[in-house]
């Protein structure tokens, strides 16, 4: 018998990931077509060339961390992008705030081919006082899926929230506009897989998803009307406070996981 329930509440568990794997209800007259370029079920052995950089194209990373390609790999289904540490002690660091001792990870697009459209990704967050990121940016608009804490230092509270945010910083970072929301989730984001989507509806409207569920409704700052790259990173946020060292040495708990990602664009509903 408890083999049985065991057996029915995994595959409660499949149907139920299984079940939030499309997008919302297409606007009548229109249907989902899936994008290939940004989309991927991480399967195989190695991160897809054809799709995916496993960097970031123009930018290194939030100090006191620094993006390594070789912290990202494929395994067991998922995409894994793992921190860790570049010193034993942080006694050796004269400044752990700004000077780089964490090496962090990010996954790329190829190209900053992301528009209009549904996103979705299956993520468990690294269980640690950094983000497991998913989101998106152009050349003055940006869209955070969710930029995860597993476990903060300073907020642990924020380990259950889903946190969403737009960024729209034409023409600087100096005059940017960013709309911050937060969603309290069933669960923290390092203890399982949640599902993370957006709607990116037009140039003023963003809709949140969680597990399939709506969730948030955001107008960004300003008109969001280029195509952005699509990433997955980790990042050291001072103000959360920083990762130790015991945490990032840890295998269990370094490393960001995403199952799949999945993306759809709006096309004429077909008539027959």
């Amino acid at each position: 018998m408890v083999q049985l329930s065991t057996a029915v509440a995994v595959l409660s568990v499949a149907l139920g990931a299984l079940a939030v794997a499309d997008p919302p209800a297409a606007p009548t007259g229109f249907q989902w077509q899936a994008v290939p370029e940004l989309s991927d079920e991480f399967d195989g052995k190695e991160l897809d060339p054809g799709k995916w950089l496993p960097y970031q194209p123009y930018w290194k990373g939030r100090q006191p961390s620094q993006f390594e390609p070789k912290n990202v790999a494929v395994s067991g289904g998922n995409l894994l992008l793992r921190s860790t540490a570049k010193v034993a002690d942080l006694a050796e660091v004269k400044n752990p705030e700004s000077d780089v001792w964490v090496s962090s990870a990010c996954v790329s697009s190829k190209l900053p081919v992301a528009s209009y459209g549904y996103y979705e990704a299956r993520i468990k967050a690294s269980r640690l006082s950094m983000t497991s990121s998913f989101w998106f940016q152009g050349k003055y608009s940006e869209i955070d899926v969710v930029e995860q804490l597993g476990a903060s230092v300073k907020n642990p509270e924020l380990g259950g929230m889903m946190l969403m945010n737009s960024h729209y910083f034409k023409p600087t970072w100096d005059h940017d506009k960013a709309t911050p929301q937060r969603w309290k989730m069933p669960t923290g984001a390092a203890d399982e897989f949640h599902v993370y989507g957006v709607w990116w509806k037009d140039k003023d409207t963003l809709l949140f998803y969680h597990n399939g569920e709506r969730v948030a409704e955001m107008k960004p700052g300003g008109e969001f009307l280029e195509t952005m790259y699509l990433f997955f990173d980790t990042e050291v946020f001072t103000w959360d406070g920083l990762p130790t060292i015991e945490s990032l040495k840890d295998p269990a708990r370094n490393a960001m996981r995403v199952d799949w990602v999945r993306a759809w664009r709006l096309v004429k509903a077909e008539t027959r």
